[in-house]
């Protein structure tokens, strides 16, 4: 039995802890023993708690008053302060007045608490204090990346005993070989759904279709630009309706802008956060996502397969692994409203492409981006590190005879 330790630092619940739950869930529960370990008091742990899975917050362990979680804004970073030596030294001083001391504590924690293996859930640089800890007392060392973050030469020092770096795609694993990160050490897995807990919804024929857009409200994101597309779309037909699921910082302006305008104010709804959102995709007859940054593989497209329902997103990063172009979906180019106006535009004159899109983006969620072909690729990383370790340990005691 291998007891395997997941630290999860995210401040809010997403996706990076939606998987997380999903994975240890899923995990083969006769070899392997989980505890999750958080750094804010999010929801998702009553969620693990009802399915037995133990799991903290640092601050609970340590007998401290619970961290409130920062508020969610943008953040414009200056030129400056963008450039290599400025982040080297404040990744420098991150570490030496937050990260040091929590790696310190958290190094004894676990030696007490024999865990085999450490699994940092959010990336290099926001789980450092972690893996250096776990690399201090010698535990193998897993770092999730879910993104493209540009680690400074001290973190990838700091970072130097991870035994592997998963990355949610081939494309982040490709941007991680080209921060210097070893090519021995990345691996690509692919995030997983449980596909069968979904049913696709029989839409039939309806006046007015539905377009739906899940996500954090923030520009990267695009939610402005799903706007810019369905008005343009409007202009052509006035037959559709758009749907913007979730809340952030962009949200109020967003709203402004519908109120303002004559087509689009009876044609799109903003729903909020929705804790249900997976219903309101399956009612969506396309699901669009719209990122005009790099986006690491798209979870909420990866539910819209699932779920049956044709996926327009942008030619970038891991969509582009998760979408097959003309079979379960079309591709757009990436920021440009017209090319995605475009692509609703034929969807939108092709029922039998949406039906065909959507059948098609099912099976390819079934055969690549399954929960259960997820878990046991994690799990084959954890006995490949452990086989490591054990090695390296049996080499150091003939060393040392």
């Amino acid at each position: 039995m291998q007891r395997i330790l997941y630290v999860e630092d995210a401040p809010t619940v997403g996706g990076s802890a939606i998987c997380l739950e999903e994975l240890v869930r899923g995990l083969d529960r006769a070899r392997f023993e989980p505890f999750v370990l958080f750094a804010y008091d999010l929801a998702a742990r009553a969620a693990l708690g009802a399915a037995g899975i133990p799991n903290a917050t640092m601050a609970s362990l340590r007998g401290r008053p619970e961290p409130a979680p920062p508020e969610e804004r943008e953040i414009r970073v200056p030129g400056f302060k963008r450039r290599a030596f400025y982040r080297l030294l404040w990744s420098l001083k991150t570490y030496l007045l937050v990260d040091s001391e929590r790696a310190g504590w958290l190094a004894g924690w676990i030696a007490r608490e024999r865990f085999d293996i450490v699994h940092a859930n959010n990336m290099l640089t926001a789980n450092l204090a972690a893996i250096v800890a776990a690399s201090r007392v010698g535990v193998p060392v897993v770092s999730h990346q879910r993104g493209y973050v540009r680690p400074t030469a001290f973190q990838r020092f700091a970072a130097r005993g991870v035994d592997r770096f998963i990355c949610v795609s081939r494309s982040v694993a490709d941007h991680c070989a080209a921060q210097g990160i070893r090519g021995d050490r990345i691996v690509a897995v692919h995030d997983g759904i449980d596909v069968s807990s979904l049913r696709p919804r029989n839409r039939g024929v309806r006046e007015r279709a539905l377009i739906g857009w899940a996500g954090r409200v923030v520009s990267c994101k695009g939610a402005s630009l799903f706007v810019d597309a369905a008005e343009r779309v409007l202009e052509r037909r006035s037959d559709t309706d758009f749907v913007v699921a979730g809340s952030g910082p962009e949200l109020a302006g967003l709203r402004e802008r519908i109120e303002r305008s004559g087509l689009l104010k009876d044609r799109v709804s903003l729903a909020g956060f929705r804790s249900d959102v997976r219903d309101l995709i399956a009612d969506c007859d396309v699901f669009v996502n719209t990122s005009v940054e790099l986006e690491a593989l798209g979870h909420s497209a990866l539910e819209a397969m699932a779920l049956g329902v044709a996926v327009v997103a942008p030619a970038l990063g891991g969509l582009v692994e998760l979408v097959a172009h003309e079979s379960s979906g079309l591709l757009f180019e990436p920021g440009d409203a017209r090319s995605l106006a475009d692509a609703l535009l034929k969807l939108l004159d092709d029922r039998e492409a949406r039906i065909r899109f959507g059948i098609e983006g099912r099976r390819r969620a079934e055969r690549l981006f399954s929960l259960e072909r997820h878990v046991r690729a994690i799990e084959s990383v954890y006995d490949e590190i452990v086989e490591e370790s054990a090695g390296r340990r049996g080499r150091s005691r003939v060393t040392k005879l």
